[in-house]
């Protein structure tokens, strides 16, 4: 057994990575049953009885192509008008290599199914005349009629014969002039002329009109009464749904057809340039192009299709600023069209009863504009679909590779993954399981006006990741924010929110890539900013999200932790819960009911979230919370968390060394936890505190005296003294002398507050130094380690004589 490097046979493009496909399935099936193949360092390896020269000689000069016809496709050579380039080639070879070929071609001329050919004018204007007789149709009525005038007008110039029973063939056979025309042969071959233009018409729309009608019952008598390597080709192109009707995988585009480019056609075309001309040098210096990258001067301009970007066409695309065409290999797109085989044709058997969907091709699914440079929302209606390519760096055979893609699919849990980010998420133990070693992604996209290209979007390297555990927790929210969305008419949901959510799913993607706790820290966040919107929507307003979105579980906390401060602050704020009539802080941040937060509120409830900053906002939060206690009868301050900080970490708000920005998406996105489940957040608390090291500050801070003086009045439960509990309530003066500014005040305020209730100060006369606000803001978070501050500020002889 020999390997061969197929260095030509890249991952990328899709072009590429295709030819490789289809070199192992050809030299297996006609060859070496034995050849195995794998993808190493981007290029395909094969592993079989043919050395290079072996290989080289198989293609040149035993390959037998697959006999790929389309003849449900206008331009598939099939039609009258058609370019037969392709097939004359073919039917007129006696090579034994083509002789399937033609016994194909022949059959399906000979099917009932298809229309007629190089019609008489005459017909064709009967046919299209009862085809819009009784219907709307009036542009086609029109040109029936001013098909007849141009009749008239050249009839007594083709008399004997009658234009009505002459085929557009024989009219442009009338229409040749002869050497040194005279003025009258000159003008009767202009009527012709124009006669012929507009017969050409009624071709054309006869030709559709056909095509559209008897599209289905062609596919389905191709797949009835053709050979089985012919089936091979039907199946992968198209598919006939539970309702009886054709469906067409997306990577052979429409049926075998992309715009005005018929797959079927071009392939045949290509086939006879290669190995039915004279010019063998020329096909072997293009086949080592293709195969081994060796470069060549015999590229032909030519259209390539999807399959590879940068060889598409059209100006400013590819190399060079002017160019329009480029120079293509017709071994790569012979190749590329043997390689969809490969990887479509063997889940079509049973693709009669596949409803409808993107399962009918191995590894498709809907398109997620996420993870690409260009993406943009309108890819998600203007993409055709993503094909996620496996590469596997073991040595496989191509019936054990054609049994892996015939799964055709992969799992989110107990349901096939139906888009780009579910795919991402069940990749990893697809590929774990069975030796993949990477995705190749690719989107179908609209990048040539209304063509599509096979864009590279990325890779995605198989490990198994446990955050994909959180990705499953986080779709079914997801899925309730998506009907949300679906709601809005008209031009759909406002911006912000369409990019907002777009958002996530580029978190998701990148975390899904990556791991790690910093990028689950980012899909929070991203989280955070749609939670945010929709808060301030308010639930009022039509369409209606029918519940404030909950249902993560508290191990997200753990996940996204860092080791940054703003993880620690986020996660304790949005641990504030219940205190009597006095809701959780969720109840402050969105109209939510502060009894019952799985519901929205009437009106804006206790939301409390004003401000032009953080802090500010914070403070705000502060301030309503105490109101609301006191004017509730609350025993207790509503400042208790189930997650507490040590002073250091709470002292980071006031010193204001944090992405403030940040802490906002998170405290946002960390409400979408269910705080309610006590266990789990018992168990969550512990791991942070032992394992994580929340028991410890982040880095070392001073806690400033006067928030240690003020932080005693916003414990959220009792003082302990000697083995004696008290509680102390503060005043009410005191936020607001903080947000004036006025700390020194606030702090004689809490001094006479400490020392009425007992405890002595050993100052309470702090300068105006601090940033009130911040301090304010600070005084919210639950902290830990209540005595330490205290021995900040209380005298060693707490209690008075």
């Amino acid at each position: 057994m020999t390997r061969i490097a197929l260095s030509g046979c890249t991952s990328e493009p899709f072009s590429s990575y295709l030819t490789g496909l289809a070199v192992l399935r050809l030299v297996s099936e006609q060859k070496d049953r034995d050849a195995r193949g794998w993808w190493d360092g981007g290029g395909f390896h094969l592993e079989s009885s043919l050395d290079e020269e072996g290989l080289l000689n198989f293609f040149l000069n035993e390959y037998v192509p697959t006999p790929i016809v389309s003849p449900w496709n206008g331009g598939s050579g099939f039609y009258g008008g058609d370019n037969t380039e392709g097939i004359d080639a073919i039917m007129q070879s006696d090579s034994e290599r083509f002789a399937l070929y033609r016994e194909t071609i022949r059959k399906v001329k000979s099917f009932p199914e298809m229309p007629e050919t190089q019609l008489p004018l005459g017909r064709m204007l009967e046919l299209l005349e009862s085809e819009f007789t009784g219907r709307s149709g009036q542009k086609m009525l029109d040109l029936v009629n001013e098909t007849r005038e141009l009749v008239n007008r050249a009839a007594p110039l083709l008399t004997p014969k009658s234009p009505l029973g002459l085929t557009i063939e024989d009219l442009e056979a009338e229409a040749k002039l002869p050497k040194n025309a005279s003025q009258a042969e000159k003008e009767r071959a202009t009527a012709i002329k124009n006669l012929i233009k507009s017969a050409k018409k009624i071709r054309s729309a006869i030709k559709q009109r056909m095509r559209s009608s008897g599209k289905t019952q062609v596919i389905l008598a191709c797949r009835d009464r053709l050979d089985a390597r012919v089936v091979e080709w039907i199946d992968a192109v198209a598919a006939i749904n539970h309702t009886g009707e054709a469906e067409f995988p997306a990577i052979l585009g429409t049926g075998g057809n992309e715009g005005r480019l018929e797959y079927s056609n071009t392939f045949m075309k290509n086939l006879s340039s290669l190995l039915l001309s004279d010019d063998q040098s020329a096909s072997c210096s293009l086949l080592r192009n293709t195969l081994f990258g060796d470069p060549t001067s015999h590229l032909q301009v030519a259209s390539v299709g999807q399959y590879d970007p940068g060889r598409a066409g059209g100006f400013n695309q590819g190399h060079g600023i002017e160019n329009k065409d480029f120079p293509v290999n017709p071994w790569s797109f012979v190749l590329t069209m043997e390689g969809t085989i490969s990887w479509a044709s063997s889940v079509a058997r049973r693709q009669r009863s596949t409803g409808p969907g993107f399962l009918r091709s191995p590894f498709t699914v809907r398109p997620t504009p996420v993870g690409y440079a260009s993406s943009c929302d309108k890819d998600e209606n203007d993409a055709r679909a993503e094909i996620w390519a496996p590469l596997w760096g073991c040595p496989v055979g191509y019936h054990e590779l054609r049994s892996f893609l015939s799964e055709g699919r992969a799992d989110v849990g107990r349901k096939p993954a139906s888009t780009g980010i579910e795919f991402a998420e069940a990749a990893s133990s697809l590929g774990v399981d069975r030796g993949v070693t990477e995705f190749v992604r690719y989107s179908l996209l609209k990048r040539r006006g209304d063509s599509y290209v096979a864009l590279p979007a990325g890779r995605f390297p198989v490990s198994a990741r446990t955050e994909s555990d959180l990705i499953r927790e986080l779709n079914q929210l997801l899925g309730s924010v998506d009907n949300f969305l679906r709601k809005f008419k008209g031009d759909g949901p406002p911006a912000s929110f369409s990019s907002a959510r777009r958002e996530i799913d580029e978190a998701i993607y990148t975390l899904l890539i990556h791991g790690g706790a910093t990028h689950v820290k980012y899909l929070v966040a991203a989280i955070g900013r749609l939670e945010r919107l929709m808060a301030q929507r308010g639930p009022e307003r039509d369409p209606k999200l029918a519940r404030p979105v909950s249902g993560l579980s508290p191990r997200w906390i753990v996940a996204a932790d860092d080791g940054s401060i703003e993880v620690r602050i986020a996660a304790a704020l949005a641990s504030i819960g219940a205190t009597g009539d006095v809701g959780p802080i969720r109840a402050n941040l969105a109209p939510v009911d502060p009894a019952k937060p799985w519901r929205w509120d009437i009106g804006r409830g206790q939301v409390a979230w004003h401000g032009n900053s953080l802090t500010s906002r914070l403070t705000s939060v502060l301030s309503r919370r105490m109101m609301d206690a006191q004017r509730t009868g609350a025993e207790r301050n509503p400042l208790w968390g189930a997650i507490s900080l040590s002073p250091e970490d709470a002292c980071a708000l006031i010193d204001g060394r944090v992405d403030e920005s940040l802490i906002e998406d998170l405290l946002f996105g960390f409400t979408w936890i269910r705080w309610s489940d006590t266990e789990p957040l018992r168990t969550v608390r512990r791991d942070l505190m032992v394992q994580k090291g929340w028991i410890r500050p982040t880095t070392e801070r001073l806690v400033p005296r006067s928030f240690a003086l003020l932080k005693l009045l916003f414990l959220p439960g009792e003082i302990k003294m000697n083995g004696d509990a008290m509680t102390i309530r503060p005043e009410p003066s005191i936020v607001p002398r903080l947000k004036g500014g006025h700390v020194q005040d606030a702090c004689k305020v809490a001094g006479r507050r400490l020392s009425s209730a007992g405890l002595i100060p050993i100052t309470s006369d702090f300068p105006d130094g601090g940033d009130g606000v911040r301090i304010a803001a600070a005084l919210l978070l639950p902290i830990q380690r209540e005595q330490e501050i205290m021995r900040l500020v209380l005298r060693p002889q707490q209690k008075k004589a």
